[in-house]
């Protein structure tokens, strides 16, 4: 082996092999930080995505909550007691809506059908529309002479009525009660009767 002739040959290999190192050395020192800054500012974008999501998702979760709760609490009210909402929306438009928890009230207190006090304010004056309202009197009582000082003294003053008059008296039904509240309903047909019956219905289905 000539190794005269080689040796100039071995050192331009060797000088060529630490050229590329250097290139490559150089350009992993040049390109290395942007790409390293660029993969932490990803990092760090991500992260503020993820944190972001997760607040979000959090607050929407509490909203659901405090709505089902709220509407859990609206719920149990109207199943603890749904007589004032449908004695309300049967009387909605009239003078007397805005009294359906008394109405209610005075009905227990006497012991009386919900029903029966809107029911005969609205079969005698469409719950107190087709009468002067200055008279409180939507019942018909006296033949619509009758006048009271407020719809709240009207209201219980029915009430007591009905219960005195008819209830311990035994007369509980629309027809028992037509013959004393309106007597001349017996001799055409008791329509009179059947309308209060129609509003009890009505009232079932709100």
């Amino acid at each position: 082996m000539d190794l005269t002739r080689d040796f100039p040959h071995a050192i331009v290999k060797l000088y060529g092999f630490m050229l590329k190192k250097l290139v490559f050395l150089s350009a992993w020192f040049l390109l290395a930080p942007p790409f390293i800054i660029l993969v932490l500012f990803s990092f760090s974008k991500n992260n503020q995505n993820f944190a972001s999501s997760n607040s979000s998702d959090s607050l929407k979760v509490t909203q659901i909550q405090l709505a089902n709760s709220i509407e859990g609490e609206v719920l149990a009210t109207k199943i603890q007691d749904a007589r004032p909402y449908i004695v309300e929306k049967f009387l909605r438009g009239t003078p007397l809506a805005a009294y359906s928890t008394q109405i209610i009230e005075v009905s227990d207190k006497y012991n009386l059908d919900y029903r029966l006090i809107p029911a005969i304010a609205m079969k005698e004056s469409q719950a107190g529309l087709a009468v002067d309202q200055s008279t409180h009197n939507a019942w018909g009582f006296d033949n619509g002479k009758t006048v009271f000082n407020s719809w709240e003294s009207a209201i219980d003053s029915v009430g007591k009525t009905l219960k005195t008059r008819y209830i311990d008296r035994g007369l509980t039904t629309p027809e028992e009660i037509m013959a004393i509240y309106a007597p001349p309903q017996l001799s055409t047909g008791g329509q009179w009767a059947k309308d209060i019956n129609f509003f009890f219905s009505k009232m079932e289905t709100l």
